[in-house]
């Protein structure tokens, strides 16, 4: 174990949690899934969640990183992480190829062998089990008799069983093997490919913004004006939680304004002659924005929603 890790171990839950909320500034240099939604930034707890399992495991805080991720909520290991565990755990882990994605015939067994007991585990994935495991869509011949994979989202985006044909294969054979035959090493977690490529389903990445619609909802004057912005948001696709909330904070802040009767504000003098005490502060576009988020937070907690 090395001596950064044991460092990690020995600190204080406070420490951690610092060092988590430092790690979570590095922004865009942290991977996607460690991010939140509903901020478009990264987040502390899911980083401190990856960092702790790593601990658990024996790595590093900053390889944690980037072998570990959270999907529902659940910390899940890199198939090539489970690999190298269970081979760091003396056991042994064969890999064997036969045939090709073009040919059809591609298939992918592992075998794993106990150190210990000498007991064996073996997993084999092909095409066709993907098809039955709802992974991939069809695996045909095209007019060049070559087999084509095809696996696409409801938005006719390609998923990863049909770019990476060849390796989905063996990553699903070794988290087979590694769940049944080294559950011990991987302390009974799942792969991140097995969580993510059809088994259990996670929002796409939020899409690339082609304005600053938040500025855009910031300058609107009137809610009309807001509602036209929101209206182009929608049609180009781009909406996220994080904008959603955004919008609903100005929306309430414009409705507030234009509800608003001007009228003559005359302070009564109270009884002992001093001026009658202010009335509560108007919310601002901070206030309803933060009353956004909580909502938003309370649906995820009902389960209303996805994070």
């Amino acid at each position: 174990m090395s001596t950064a890790v044991v460092a990690y171990e020995a600190a204080t839950l406070d420490e951690r949690m610092r060092y988590a909320n430092t790690i979570a500034a590095a922004g865009q240099m942290i991977p996607r899934g460690l991010f939140d939604p509903a901020t478009g930034k990264p987040s502390p707890p899911k980083v401190l969640l990856v960092m702790e399992t790593g601990s658990m495991l024996g790595l590093h805080p900053m390889a944690a990183l980037q072998s570990i991720n959270v999907v529902e909520g659940r910390a899940t290991l890199a198939a090539q992480l489970m690999a190298g565990l269970i081979r760091q755990a003396g056991h042994r882990l064969e890999i064997v190829k036969a045939g090709t994605i073009p040919g059809g015939d591609y298939a992918v067994t592992v075998t794993l062998t106990r150190a210990d007991t000498g007991d064996v585990y073996s997993a084999t994935w092909d095409i066709p089990r993907g098809i039955r495991a709802g992974l991939v869509d069809s695996y045909e011949q095209n007019a060049q008799g070559v087999f084509v994979v095809r696996a696409r989202s409801e938005k006719g985006k390609i998923l990863p069983w049909e770019a990476y044909a060849e390796s989905m294969p063996k990553w699903r054979a070794i988290s087979e093997v590694a769940l049944e035959g080294a559950s011990d090493v991987t302390l009974g977690m799942r792969s991140y490919e097995e969580m993510t490529d059809g088994g259990i389903p996670i929002a796409e990445p939020d899409p690339e913004p082609t304005e600053d619609w938040k500025a855009l909802f910031a300058a609107a004057k009137t809610r009309a004006e807001l509602d036209e912005v929101g209206d182009r948001l929608k049609e180009k696709g781009e909406g996220t939680d994080a904008l959603r909330a955004a919008f609903l904070a100005r929306a309430g802040v414009l409705n507030r304004e234009e509800n608003t009767v001007d009228a003559e504000v005359v302070e009564e003098p109270s009884a002992g002659g001093d001026p009658s005490p202010s009335s509560p502060a108007e919310p601002t576009e901070a206030d309803y924005e933060a009353a956004e988020a909580a909502r938003f937070d309370a649906a995820v907690d009902a389960g209303e929603v996805r994070p």
